[in-house]
Formats: structure tokens, C-alpha cells, sequence
């Protein structure tokens, strides 16, 4: 159901949703409760979106600083309700504004009216993590169905799944192969300095990659696994096992 679906669907005691009361508010269910403050976030985003957009000539005057904030505190009340409807919180979900006592407030750290300043590659280089996390979030989000916005997701996901990886400020390149091999496995310059049980994962890796294609490599692989789990000596590459022979 769409946002223009819900405002004109009627509410339970038949109005319209922007004309229900406080009353009729407590009377009803948590799923009507839901639809409620979906459908006035759903109305207080519109009406920002209007007010924040350039004005034409013959227009009304744009609206005030203040007026713009007191929309965008309505449209987060009523986003904060519907996400406590949702999880089936314990806090209750009050009517109005107004009537909200239980809040946590944090001080925000752009104001209602400013945008987010565009990130540079200095801004982005002295991020917290969590911050640059944020930030390809923000990103994918922007720019949904682009390629960029792909990008972004991507680094957004490896940074979630992937404690120890932080992509640079132009993002990361690398197919998934390649992200695995370098980030999540160690990378085969420290060969060297695997363990046996690395060595037989890194082996039966390889094996499992050129399976189809790469018959010779399945099958050094395959040799090498096995070496490594009867604890001899073994390489990483037939180049590395011919240099070592020489």
C-alpha cells in the first residue's frame, strides 16, 4: 500500500487519518495505531518536501526556518511511534507530540533546516569507522539503482559483515573473489606463515574454484590439500612448487 493509498484510505472510526482525535486514537488496536502514524509521516514528509523546494515566481513565499523544523520534529514523532508499533516495544506510542514523555533526545548533529555537507575526501579520511559506515549507507540510499549506489551498498555490506575492512574514500573496486582473498582470508604473500588448518582451508578453496574450468590447478590443489593435512611440505602455486625445485 502506498503512502497516497493510506491517506485516502478512511481510519476505523471512518474519517481520514489527519482528522482522527486523541480519543479515537486510544480506542484503537496497535495495527490502526501503525497505519495512523504511517499514514501522518507519510503526510509531514510531503508537505517538507514542498516546503524545501525552490520556489517559482507567482508562487506562495517559501516557508520559515522555524515552520521547517516543526514539520520535521512532526515527521520524526510519527516515524518514532510507527518503528515502536513495529518491534512491539514497551514504550508506549502516544497520539501526539505533545503527549510523548518518554523520549531519549539527542542533540542532532545538523540542524533541521541544514542539509548534510557534502563529504570530501578529507572529511571522509578523519571518519570514525561507524561514521564511514554511515556514510556508504547514506550513499547507496542516494543514489538506489545506479551504479554508485551499488558501490556504495556493497561497501556499506562488507563493512557490516567485516569488522576489520574499511574501504578507501573512492570505494573498492574489487569483484567478490578478490574482496574475499584480500580482506577476509589472509592474503597468499604469507603463504609462508599459514598454519596447517589455513593451508588446508586456503587449498580446498582454490580446489573448489577451478573445479570446472582449471583442471590442472583442481587437481594441484587437491594434492596440496592432502599434503597438508598429512603435515608435508606444500605450496601455494605450481609457479612457487617449480621456483622451490629449481
Amino acid at each position: 500500500m502506498t503512502w497516497f493509498e493510506l491517506l485516502k484510505m478512511p481510519n476505523p472510526h471512518g474519517g481520514q487519518w489527519n482528522e482522527l482525535t486523541r480519543d479515537q486514537y486510544y480506542e484503537m488496536d496497535d495495527k490502526n495505531k501503525n497505519f495512523y502514524h504511517k499514514a501522518m509521516r507519510s503526510m509531514y514528509q510531503k508537505k517538507i518536501r514542498l516546503a524545501v523546494a525552490p520556489r517559482k515566481a507567482g508562487q506562495a513565499p517559501p516557508a520559515t526556518d522555524d515552520q521547517i523544523r516543526e514539520l520535521r520534529e512532526e515527521y520524526r514523532f510519527h516515524a518514532r511511534q510507527r518503528h515502536r508499533l513495529e518491534d512491539e516495544s514497551e514504550m508506549e506510542a502516544p497520539y501526539s507530540l505533545e503527549e510523548e514523555k518518554n523520549r531519549i533526545s539527542h542533540k542532532p548533529r545538523y540542524d533541521a533546516v541544514e542539509r548534510m555537507p557534502h563529504t570530501t575526501e578529507e572529511m571522509y579520511d578523519n571518519y570514525t569507522r561507524e561514521e564511514k559506515r554511515r556514510y556508504w549507507s547514506r550513499l547507496g540510499f542516494r543514489f538506489i539503482g545506479e551504479e554508485l549506489g551499488r558501490k556504495a551498498i556493497r561497501m556499506y555490506e562488507r563493512m557490516r559483515d567485516n569488522p576489520n575492512y574499511t574501504p578507501p574514500f573512492e570505494g573498492d573496486e574489487s569483484n567478490l573473489r578478490d574482496y574475499v582473498d584480500t580482506n577476509v582470508h589472509r592474503v597468499v604473500s604469507e603463504y609462508n606463515e599459514f598454519t596447517d588448518e589455513e593451508k588446508i582451508k586456503y587449498h580446498g578453496r582454490m580446489a573448489s574454484r577451478f573445479r570446472i574450468n582449471e583442471r590442472e590447478l583442481y587437481a594441484f590443489h587437491i594434492r596440496m590439500r592432502k599434503r597438508a593435512v598429512d603435515k608435508l611440505p606444500t605450496y601455494p602455486t605450481p609457479e612457487a612448487k617449480k621456483e622451490a625445485e629449481e
